[in-house]
């Protein structure tokens, strides 16, 4: 083998992947068929989870600094202040309660930066050609033998259909824009740093926040005159549309009731909606993460983030399997994991978007009338708010039927929950014990494993075993060491017993 992994695309996915990679001392290679990082800001918004998995990696605070904190989302209809929620707040349980704006070019960026100084780089201008197994051929005439392949090569990704994986779904009828605008903004109250806000019109939800460059993102739904002549099947990002300033202008000023001047424009991308999702994310020793195995419509900001999950789940697997500290069977909880989570956003994100861009009348009359003026009570409720923070933040997201979990009930949270409580920042296992308990029995059973897992006191009167992507591996009685290593004995690997 030339390499452990091989890793085809370098978007947020594949440098998040190899950032996992690097940071557990894998051999592997990252190749793009790109002459670089995008120039453009395309996903635009880091969500809580996401956050949390890059604070693992050393990146979160960088991350934070190059951003924009976003705190708040105000509704309005026709202009009107409707409502609005915090993104997160007290009772969040997280380091970072708010999403942040946060160009994909910046992100990326940072993580080809994390990779330099771990002594790794892109190789870019590098297209594959044949993947045959785990061989790959590329244009530069190079052949690279990998134990696995992951395939992060986006939407129309080369290799999913190397390896025969369908990629099922529609094209929807819906068309949205995507608009890096400078705004001169006129009269009237001001736009508000880190506040995402929304507007309802008959023609659906826009909204508006500002970027860490200065300039104001524009999304969502568009009047017909811009819409493009024609459903298409292309699910490449590169088919996204130009569209003139003239015309945004027009659509700020019919949309938005924002009274304000777009005096230039960064980036525009005018779009259908795709919903699609692999058969598979895994064929043999071959792995597809983010748009590689699903795409579905920008509502919420879902995207990266979904990807980035990926690439961490797969990665901190890999990782344990080709360090020799867990058994090949863990691979098999990827698409165990991971594909239910991509069904449930994509079920969501094309409801949402739906609603944004229907022109049925009567919904449209309601979104208008109805909806407005039930937002506000309703976000004064605290479930309310807590549902919708849990829905943006991607936190969520649960492995509770996992097979690479221990079984069982019991008391929240438990094992395949995200472990609220955990604020370590690496990408090692750790054993959380209850604090005036017994350490020496458990570190000792922990001495017949290969795996690296770091013990921590806690005021809690039972044992977690928190993997390295923050989910709850084990839940237990600290004093049933029996239940413990047999889950261990499960997925882990055991030291040679001369050495035990």
């Amino acid at each position: 083998m030339d390499t452990d992994v091989l890793i085809v695309g370098a978007g947020p996915a594949g440098l998040a992947l190899a950032a996992v990679l690097a940071d557990q001392g894998v051999d592997f290679r990252i190749v793009d068929r790109k002459a670089g990082p995008v120039a453009e800001s395309r996903a635009a918004i880091v969500h809580v989870r996401t956050l949390e998995l890059l604070h693992r990696l050393g990146l979160a605070e960088r991350a934070v600094a190059r951003g924009v904190k976003m705190t708040r989302v105000e509704i309005c209809e026709r202009g009107r202040l409707a409502g609005g929620f915090p993104l997160a707040g007290p009772g969040s349980s997280t380091l970072f309660p708010y999403a942040l704006g946060l160009e994909q070019d910046r992100t990326e960026q940072l993580l080809v930066e994390s990779l330099a100084e771990r002594g790794h780089s892109v190789e870019w201008n590098t297209e594959l050609v044949t993947l045959t197994g785990t061989a790959a051929v590329f244009s530069t005439g190079e052949t690279i033998e990998a134990r696995w392949v992951v395939g992060a090569d986006g939407a129309r990704s080369p290799v999913r259909h190397a390896i025969g994986v369908g990629f099922a779904g529609n094209t929807y009828g819906l068309t949205g824009l995507l608009a890096d605008v400078d705004l001169d903004q006129r009269s009237g109250p001001k736009l508000r740093d880190g506040t995402l806000r929304l507007n309802l019109t008959r023609g659906g939800f826009v909204g508006v926040f500002r970027l860490a460059n200065g300039r104001h993102r524009l999304f969502g739904a568009v009047p017909p005159h811009l819409t493009p002549p024609g459903p298409t099947d292309d699910v490449s990002h590169e088919a996204y549309a130009p569209v003139p300033l003239a015309d945004i202008q027009r659509w700020f000023d019919e949309y938005f009731a924002v009274d304000a001047a777009v005096t230039a424009a960064a980036w525009t991308a005018l779009f259908r909606i795709h919903s699609r999702i692999a058969d598979r994310f895994r064929a043999g020793d071959v792995f597809l993460v983010g748009d590689a195995a699903h795409i579905h419509s920008p509502a919420g900001g879902q995207g990266m983030n979904l990807a980035i999950g990926d690439a961490f789940n797969v990665g901190w697997k890999l990782a344990a399997v080709a360090n020799g500290q867990a058994r090949a069977e863990l691979l098999d909880s990827y698409e165990a994991e991971r594909r239910p989570v991509a069904m449930a956003v994509l079920r969501g994100t094309d409801r949402g978007f739906a609603l944004e861009t229907t022109l049925n009348p009567v919904a449209a009359w309601l979104r208008s009338h109805v909806a407005a003026r039930l937002i506000g009570p309703l976000t004064r409720l605290p479930a309310v708010r807590a549902r919708v923070f849990r829905l943006f933040s991607q936190t969520w997201i649960g492995y509770r039927t996992s097979p690479a979990v221990a079984p069982g009930g019991g008391p929240a949270p438990r094992p395949g929950d995200r472990a609220a409580f955990d604020t370590v920042g690496d990408t090692r296992h750790h054993l959380l014990v209850f604090e005036g308990g017994a350490r020496a029995p458990i570190e000792d059973l922990l001495r017949h494993y290969t795996v690296d897992v770091r013990v921590h006191a806690i005021p809690e009167s039972r044992l977690f075993l928190i993997r390295p992507d923050g989910h709850i591996a084990y839940a237990g009685r600290p004093d049933d060491l029996g239940r413990l290593a047999a889950f261990l004995d499960r997925h882990y690997a055991r030291r040679p017993t001369s050495d035990n």
